[in-house]
């Protein structure tokens, strides 16, 4: 199993634990359009290669190269022992490329959904929900994550136009653990979640322009 992943979604899951372990008390979760009945993770991929999001109605074409992953990552993390990833978030797609016979992967692709409603309650409560405030929750929630786990922050905020749409980008320099290189998010607010494409590695190089080929391979609705 990719290790680095079952790192990801933890930190992902325990953003900000205290908040996120009282909302989980006080607000009971659909994760459906009550309007429409859709799941949040819905989707599905077409030629291996070609993802299609149902909930937030956007269809992103992987790299060439990258083999998706998605629901074997899904059943590896449900049987990882002690991992319990917070029902806020939400898994939409894996996709991997290694070399032959690697156990890790060389570059990968994750693209997941955070609820933002989690992080309203608590003593360091913060409604991201009001207004455009993308920075904020890079600053706040994913550099302060990464940082806390050992990487190093090379720039964030970053104002990106993907397909018509306004993204943000934040960059991180891996630091081992377990594996070295770099890393870029992309993020945007949509539908009550943070929108989040997480890009990783080996070298500088080679994560800017699998985060530069969003502009060719998404579409958004």
């Amino acid at each position: 199993m990719c290790r680095y992943w079952v790192l990801m979604i933890l930190v992902l899951s325990l953003l900000d634990g205290t908040v996120s372990a009282q909302n989980n008390q006080q607000e009971k979760l659909d994760p459906s359009d009550e309007s429409q009945g859709i799941q949040v993770g819905a989707g599905s991929t077409t030629d291996g290669r070609r993802y299609h999001s149902d909930y937030f109605d956007f269809t992103y074409s992987l790299p060439d190269g990258f083999v998706e992953k998605t629901e074997q990552y899904r059943s590896r993390v449900r049987a990882f022992p002690g991992l319990h990833p917070d029902p806020n978030t939400f898994i939409l797609l894996v996709a991997d490329e290694r070399v032959e016979g690697g156990a890790d992967p060389t570059r990968s692709i994750m693209v997941t959904v955070d609820r933002l409603s989690r992080y309203t309650m608590g003593p360091r409560a913060k409604d991201y929900t009001k207004g455009a405030l993308e920075k904020e929750y890079i600053h706040d929630l994913v550099t302060k994550a990464w940082t806390d786990a050992g990487d190093d922050l090379l720039q964030e905020g970053q104002e990106v136009n993907v397909s018509g749409k306004k993204f943000f980008r934040a960059d991180y320099k891996v630091n081992g653990h377990p594996m070295r290189g770099y890393r870029t998010e992309m993020i945007k607010f949509q539908k009550g979640f943070a929108l989040l494409w997480a890009f990783f590695a080996q070298s500088k190089a080679e994560v800017d322009s699998m985060a530069s080929s969003m502009q060719r391979s998404i579409i958004t609705k």
